[in-house]
């Protein structure tokens, strides 16, 4: 009796391309504009290297005009260039489906491994996401100009709130209020802006919809996001607030295959992926390739720099970093009440 199992299924370059567009209409990051697909950086993942460099002409110089006459030259200013490299990563993942699970289940078998492998590569992107930004924060000329410190700057009112988030935006300077149009932020932080009641909609959440709005900035939840519980009577976290092209980004799944094993757990097939991929803060720059480059990479403040000419000012991103109300927050501990000793008569 002819057999039909996974491998006979599925059809490796389909099922590729429909992971990778349910991964992007899926991801949050993507649909709210923090993650921005970039076409230069797409066409070059496949290219020789561990690294992509970008090549970039500077602003005009802020100079003042020369006096028109008939009399003198007008001198001509140059423009400057710079170059980026953007930091490749190559990521393989396999998930097995034994044909009993299938058979007991009775779930669409292409598309629940489509919606699985789907998932799985967008909480990589985030994971990756926030790597880089540990990594990029921890360089002097971000940490000093782009992280808003609330624990430092306002200790009695570091709890996340409109101040604070003022003070956020303002270290974009002038951009401030034309650039940021996104904050990334986790649970316990939106629950904090839920019952400060800062959240200006609430919508719908589903896989692909944003939580909500604030300041006309679209709200993305992610617990990847970690919650500092040091002390757990005073939590802190850090948000991120984004401006649109603040973050370059393109993935390429190289490969998709399936395997089967007829002796293994009664019978198994394995998918197995295979991606090239790139995340990157625009302005900054991966300062030496990494072979091989894991998370932990990433996050390292070593492996980052400010591209020479680029402002600060100019990356479109700011840190927030803040305290939570403790009863907010899982694992946190409310402080005690200190018990009120009467005088004796």
């Amino acid at each position: 009796m002819a057999e039909t199992n996974l491998a006979n299924m599925i059809v490796p370059e389909v099922f590729g391309n429909y992971v990778a567009n349910l991964s992007l209409k899926t991801n949050r990051f993507v649909q709210s504009g923090i993650l921005t697909p970039d076409p230069i950086l797409g066409a070059r993942l496949t290219e020789p290297g561990t690294s992509i460099t970008v090549p970039f002409i500077n602003d005009l110089p802020d100079e003042d005009p020369d006096v028109w006459t008939d009399t003198d030259n007008i001198a001509v200013s140059n423009l400057t260039s710079g170059k980026q490299m953007a930091q490749k990563f190559y990521q393989a993942k396999s998930f097995g489906l034994t044909d009993q699970s299938a058979l007991i289940s009775g779930a669409p078998i292409q598309n629940m491994i489509g919606s699985r492998f789907a998932n799985y590569w967008i909480r990589q992107d985030a994971k990756l996401l926030l790597n880089v930004l540990t990594g990029v924060f921890g360089v002097s000329k971000i940490q000093n100009s782009k992280i808003y410190d609330a624990t430092a700057k306002m200790p009695t009112e570091a709890n996340f709130n409109a101040k604070g988030f003022i003070g956020a935006k303002a270290l974009m300077g002038d951009l401030s209020e034309n650039t940021l149009t996104a904050i990334a932020v986790n649970s316990a932080t939106y629950a904090q802006m839920q019952a400060n009641g800062l959240i200006d909609t609430i919508q719908e959440q589903n896989a692909a919809t944003p939580f909500g709005t604030y300041n006309g900035m679209t709200i993305v939840v992610d617990d990847d996001i970690p919650v500092d519980l040091s002390d757990k009577s005073k939590p802190t976290t850090t948000s991120y607030i984004f401006g649109t092209g603040a973050i370059g980004y393109s993935q390429n799944l190289y490969s998709t295959a399936t395997e089967r094993h007829e002796l293994i757990n009664g019978g198994e097939t394995d998918i197995v992926q295979k991606r090239i991929a790139t995340i990157h803060v625009i302005g900054t720059s991966i300062k030496n390739p990494i072979q091989n480059a894991s998370y932990k990479d990433f996050a390292k403040s070593t492996n980052w720099e400010v591209v020479d000419g680029i402002e600060p000012k100019t990356v479109r991103v700011v840190a927030y970093k803040s305290t939570l109300d403790p009863t907010l927050v899982p694992g946190a501990e409310a402080p005690k009440p200190t018990p009120v000793t009467q005088g004796q008569g």
